[in-house]
């Protein structure tokens, strides 16, 4: 390990007269406004930066390296900082979304209309007929919803998805108790129904009256109008039949006149009450009917069965789940009692048969692609689903059969084969509206994400271990990974990998993960591999590998770019397990001169920071106070400091500030009202011995002139929170009054800094912020 290095006789001052410098030196290539603050600068650039002109005769600049700490401040020019807050919002979520019904029977038979043409027509099996006839629990306004039916030939029924839409609806068709119910395919054509069924009255061997249509979750809902159900009601009343369309609770309504026809769902029966019901039926049917009642409550009553529908009952499981256990209750019975591990073992079977039954059945390789995508991206914006669907589909999925290149042009499939709404029927996935954080605020988007939380791990496992895609696969999302515009898909991405990785570790960290952490020029990556790392080393089983690793790239002094790696994993993905250890870890990385260690080194701080701020942030504070005290870790610790500084951004409600300013501001802007603070001005304001340790981290920071523009953007960053925002300002200039309490030469620098922020070529000013400073600052002058 090498220690910074010292400054050295004959190097342009770097000190008070560079603090109020109002942009990058000359000639300092610009770094992309993206976010990612001075580790953004290649190594080219770096050295064009450091570099002395023609014949310069400066020995220490010919001397410099592009990696060293000291060299950098030379070449940076104001950016976006990262946003620690951002990233962490980002890892909960993509750990939340990654790793974390209806339905109609197949044993049906096809009729001919009229005896012309086939039609999508299938009488309803009597495994779905039976169970509602002799088990259907009423939900809520039953009578509402029967009244509604008896009025109407045609019948929208709206409802969540498991909410029982299904079964309500063939019980409403099943009255009378002799009408022959027909299941429509969801293909069908609600423009020509009305005609076939005519022609069908007219054949040979017409239907019978008085049938019912049960049509679930139709693929053209998008299409249908008002007036093709009108037309269609004429036809129905003539021979005597009934329609009940089941859609979910947010379709949309293609125009007004569909609203008739519209009937909602009443609030569902309990999965309890569902369970009781049908496991009686079952039983009736091998029991006599006091036996039947009296063995069904003694099995609900037992404890460890009680204990596993607790487990599986939670808020959103399908009304069927509790139908479909009562039958394997029935299945499993044994001399009166049933074996809860085995009746376990047998629903996951079942889940997991339904599962791949819906997956194997998805029509075709863009599908398939969408779902997969979808279970890596689960819960982002629709636009960034789809078009990591649409990478992952061109390496899998070439012409159709018979087409060549000379005669066929892409697109190979139908960009308008299906609608938004369909394909997200298809995927058993939903889209909604939220609030969503960029690096330009909170905006308003569609999320898509699948209405099952566990399908996207579910989703992802399936594809690993049933297909021979691992390579196609891997280098998606090492495509996704390496997306620099958007820091969430890397987060999901990373996440994605981390899951492949505890089903094939060794496969996953020699094929993408390591070639990451060594990559010299996308510095981005080692944050993905922090992200993949964190789901495996989450598990007992896997951390030692974890461990392992990372102690091969921190312990090589060889590849600075793979200590910056294993800063990066000590912070995200050991951290949270075991942060004194993280901390000391980083400890140790902090003697190392290179200004990528010390990035690693930053982030990684404000990641344990941000992991439990009212813990763990006097330990990370005291660390790097105590480093501006070591002669060995004295740049590191500057250079650090100003990084969280610059990257740390909290979003603080009247209700969390203390102080006199709390209860002002809570009156003032109500309990709700949000902004942006730095974050550790934030932690000052809360707590009074973090105040006087940052104050001693400004203080010595300016004093040493290491890093005047880093200073600069820092402090400048900060004081752009000030002045769009009073408590802000309050605190920040309380903050530089004490600061420049302590010396004459602090004093001068902060009023330059000052004088920056009002100057007239200064593009983005903050002249009330720099007017408060000047004024406390003043001979004579107080903070009030």
């Amino acid at each position: 390990m090498t220690t910074p290095a010292a400054p050295t006789a004959g190097v342009p001052p770097t000190g008070a007269a560079n603090v109020a410098s109002p942009g990058p030196v000359a000639g300092t290539a610009t770094a992309p406004d993206d976010g990612a603050g001075p580790s953004a600068t290649p190594n080219s650039n770096s050295a064009s930066a450091t570099s002395p002109p023609a014949g310069s005769s400066d020995p220490a600049a010919e001397l410099r390296t592009p990696t060293t700490l000291d060299s950098q401040d030379r070449s940076l020019a104001p950016s976006a900082p990262p946003d620690g807050m951002r990233r962490q919002h980002n890892l909960r979520r993509s750990s939340q979304f990654v790793i974390g019904g209806d339905q109609v029977g197949r044993d049906k038979y096809v009729v001919m209309l009229g005896g012309r043409e086939r039609t999508p027509l299938q009488r309803l099996s009597p495994m779905l007929t039976n169970p509602v006839r002799h088990a259907f629990v009423e939900p809520a306004e039953w009578p509402r919803m029967r009244g509604a039916f008896a009025e109407k030939r045609i019948v929208i029924l709206r409802g969540a998805r498991g909410a029982g839409k299904t079964a309500t609806a063939i019980r409403l068709l099943q009255s009378p108790s002799d009408r022959r119910v027909f299941n429509l395919d969801q293909n069908v054509d609600l423009q020509r129904l009305g005609h076939w069924l005519e022609l069908d009255g007219e054949s040979e061997n017409p239907l019978p009256s008085g049938a019912g249509f049960l049509l679930c979750e139709p693929a053209g809902w998008g299409a249908t109008r008002g007036w093709m159900l009108q037309q269609l009601h004429v036809v129905l009343d003539r021979i005597d039949a009934r329609l009940v369309l089941t859609v979910g609770a947010d379709a949309a309504l293609a125009d007004q006149d569909l609203m008739e026809f519209v009937v909602d769902l009443g609030d569902p029966p309990g999965h309890a009450d569902v369970l009781a019901r049908h496991l009686s039926w079952r039983l009736r049917t091998s029991q006599e009917g006091a036996d039947a009642e009296r063995l069904s409550s003694q099995l609900l009553a037992d404890p460890d069965l009680l204990a596993y529908t607790r487990e599986l009952f939670v808020p959103g499981t399908p009304l069927k789940v509790a139908a479909d256990l009562a039958l394997v209750i029935s299945q499993q019975l044994d001399g009166g009692a049933v074996d809860v591990d085995r009746l376990r073992a047998r629903m996951a079977d079942r889940l997991t048969e339904d599962f791949d039954i819906w997956f194997g059945g998805l029509p075709d390789v863009p599908s398939r692609c969408l779902a997969i995508a979808l279970a890596v991206l689960n819960g982002l914006s629709y636009e960034v689903v789809v078009r990591a669907a649409r990478r992952l589909a061109e390496r899998l999925d070439g012409p159709p059969e018979g087409g060549a290149g000379g005669d066929r042009q892409a697109p190979w499939r139908d960009p308008f084969g299906l609608t938004r709404r369909e394909r997200e029927r298809l995927l058993r996935a939903r889209s909604r509206q939220t609030d969503i954080r960029s690096p330009w605020g909170n905006i308003r988007a569609d999320v898509l994400e699948y209405v099952d939380d566990g399908y996207a791990q579910m989703v992802l496992e399936h594809v690993w271990r049933q297909y021979q895609i691992h390579d196609e696969l891997l280098e998606w999302l090492h495509d996704l990974a390496d997306d620099r515009g958007s820091e969430e898909v890397r987060v999901w991405a990373g996440t994605a990998l981390g899951l492949l990785s505890t089903y094939a570790f060794e496969a996953v960290l020699t094929r993408v993960l390591r070639p990451m952490a060594l990559d010299e020029q996308r510095y981005w990556l080692r944050d993905v591999v922090a992200y993949a790392l964190r789901v495996p080393a989450e598990d007992a089983r896997w951390r030692p590998l974890v461990e392992n690793v990372v102690a091969g790239l921190y312990g090589n002094p060889a590849l600075p770019v793979g200590q910056a790696t294993a800063a990066r994993i000590h912070g995200v993905s050991l951290g949270p397990l075991d942060t004194r250890a993280a901390l000391a870890a980083l400890d140790r990385l902090a003697v190392i001169d290179d200004f990528r260690v010390a990035n690693g080194i930053g982030d990684s701080l404000a990641d344990v920071l941000l992991q439990d701020e009212e813990h763990n942030a006097p330990l990370v504070l005291s660390r790097i106070s105590s480093w501006l005290n070591d002669r060995r870790r004295n740049v590191a610790g500057q250079y650090v400091f100003l990084w969280l500084a610059k990257s740390l951004r909290a979003e603080a409600g009247a209700g969390e500030l203390t102080g006199a300013e709390a209860g002002d501001r809570a009156g003032a802007a109500g309990p709700d009202q949000s902004n942006y603070w730095p974050t550790l001005l934030l932690l000052a304001d809360r707590h009074p011995q973090l105040r006087v340790v940052l104050v001693d981290m400004w203080q010595a920071v300016l004093n040493a002139g290491t890093f005047s523009n880093l200073t600069e953007q820092a402090l400048t960053g900060w004081a752009a929170m000030a002045e769009a925002d009073h408590w802000v300002g309050t605190a920040f200039i309380r903050m530089l009054t004490d600061v420049a309490a302590r010396s004459d030469r602090t004093r001068q620098l902060i009023r330059r800094l000052a004088a920056n922020w009002r100057a007239v070529d200064n593009l983005q000013p903050h002249p009330r912020t720099a007017y408060a400073v000047e004024a406390a600052l003043a001979p004579g002058g107080s903070f009030q």
